[in-house]
């Protein structure tokens, strides 16, 4: 399900004009990726190479504001981390997924020499179908001597038994007595695959290439490369059976040092030997790769099942497991990394999310990848682009960061609830960001930007009649890693995260 997109920065700096200062022009704007490519080999007063940024950019930023509401405090206390190499790219791009050597390379290092296959055909027998309706049966049983539960709810419960009921009689006597589940033998091959995708009103079969196999070790390995005009996008996922199930969020962000104090002893890997196995991935798939952040998680376990209305769910405080988010590396120089699953408003527009790397090293070794929306380079624009100092990014950071988030909290202020943000930066780094062209297609340019990375976090109080007291006041934080605010090293402009230009 889509969510609701952060409010640009040029809408909130109409929105608080009588707040704060309001910039001379809007700052987040439709990029033109043309025009961005007719400067990037012009060098000009105020853009120089990285070269000669690498002399003038300083090894620290402290700064920090508060709005005279007391509403908004924002904390810069960061390295400014610049790339190794003595030039910074900018290229033409797409979103067309992964390649079969990449595919293979990865393949080959998580199932290490185990046979995989395909699964074909239904385990769903007569005996199966049974057991079910002798399960809805006693549910039904259950309903009736209900007197606990709202009897709305309740009629609507004993329905859907009912209907399921019908429904698994209706099929008992085409069933097989035995499972027809075969096993097809595969490998790291991309094959086509084929989906449903709504164009317009109408239905349609696309095909894509795609690898779905699993072994006997219960892990599995899944690729889509879906087209770059196709409502989906590429992605890699692994998954390997462990003690416990991790969420896609949340954990707490460590050091190496920090890591081995407070991991559990049921991680029996430590910091270096689970970055290790993780690095392993891309070192296969021959893809240079940055570690951005890495976390410990707590995991969960569950019990029951949903059919019968008994799954439980135990989380356990320990952490159990490294979560470690990675970014591309292109000539030498880190693209930006952002955990935000916000997309436009735009029904119109294809989805396109940031490319999102992480892996998660448990006691049974590297439990889960996720590889989403991988990139290729399509041409290279210009080799050494002439960017903007840190100074002047800076500058655009002090003047916008408190506007573009003074009217995101007047978003979700009215007369019942307020709302108070606090904001910290801790890290500074320059590095390459997707700006994507207009147009229907996966298509853009990584561009050299100053990215301000740190966390956000809400507190909200409520003084809406109808709720419970230990309900009015809660806060919600942004999982890290999380981009405060981009500022294009290019044209000075800010690139929305959310919009994608």
């Amino acid at each position: 399900m889509r969510k609701r997109k952060t409010a640009c920065i040029c809408a909130a700096a109409l929105l608080l004009a009588g707040c704060a200062k309001s910039p001379e022009n809007d700052i987040v704007i439709q990029k033109n990726t043309e025009a961005l490519v007719s400067k990037a080999e012009q060098e000009e007063e105020n853009r120089k190479p990285l070269a000669e940024n690498k002399e003038q950019a300083p090894e620290r930023y402290t700064w920090s504001y508060d709005n005279k509401d007391g509403t908004l405090h924002v904390e810069a206390d960061a390295d400014v981390t610049l790339p190794e190499a003595e030039t910074i790219p900018m290229y033409r791009l797409s979103c067309t997924g992964f390649s079969q050597e990449e595919v293979t390379g990865i393949y080959d290092y998580l199932f290490q020499g185990r046979e995989t296959y395909t699964v074909e055909g239904s385990d769903f027998t007569k005996e199966k179908c049974e057991e079910r309706i002798v399960k809805l049966r006693r549910r039904l049983e259950e309903l009736e001597q209900d007197t606990e539960n709202d009897p709305e709810y309740i009629e609507q419960e004993k329905q859907t038994a009912q209907m399921e009921i019908d429904d698994l009689t209706a099929q008992y006597d085409s069933l097989p007595e035995e499972s027809q589940i075969r096993k097809i033998p595969v490998d790291s091959t991309l094959t086509d695959k084929t989906w449903q995708v709504l164009r317009g009103e109408e239905s349609v079969e696309e095909t894509y290439l795609g690898l779905d196999c699993q072994s006997d070790q219960n892990d599995f390995l899944a690729v889509n490369n879906t087209p770059v005009d196709s409502p989906g996008w590429p992605n890699l996922s692994y998954r390997k059976q462990g003690k416990y199930n991790y969420m896609p969020d949340g954990g707490i962000t460590v050091t190496p040092q920090e890591a081995d104090e407070k991991k559990s002893a049921e991680l029996t890997y430590s910091y270096e030997e689970a970055k290790s196995l993780a690095d392993g991935v891309f070192a296969a798939a021959g893809v240079e790769v940055n570690l951005v952040e890495a976390k410990l998680l707590t995991g969960y376990t569950e019990s029951g099942s949903e059919e019968d209305d008994t799954l439980s769910i135990d989380q356990s405080d320990d952490y159990t497991a490294f979560r470690f988010y990675y970014t591309r590396v292109v000539d030498g120089t880190p693209v930006a990394a952002t955990t935000s699953s916000e997309v436009p408003d735009d029904d119109t527009a294809l989805t396109w999310p940031y490319e999102k790397i992480t892996v998660d090293v448990t006691e049974a070794g590297i439990q889960q990848v996720d590889w989403d929306s991988p990139v290729a380079l399509n041409e290279t624009v210009a080799n050494d682009v002439p960017i903007l100092s840190f100074d002047d990014a800076k500058a655009v950071f002090e003047e916008l960061a408190p506007l573009s988030h003074e009217g995101e909290l007047e978003r979700f202020s009215d007369e019942y609830t307020s709302a108070k943000m606090d904001i910290k930066v801790t890290q500074v780094r320059l590095g390459l960001m997707r700006v994507k062209n207009d147009g229907s297609k996966r298509e853009g340019l990584y561009v050299p930007t100053w990215i301000f990375y740190g966390s956000k976090a809400m507190t909200f109080h409520s003084d809406y009649p109808e709720m419970a007291e230990e309900e009015r006041d809660w806060t919600n934080e942004e999982d890290t890693p999380w981009i405060v605010l981009a500022v294009n090293a290019v044209d000075g402009t800010v690139i929305d995260q959310v919009e994608g230009y």
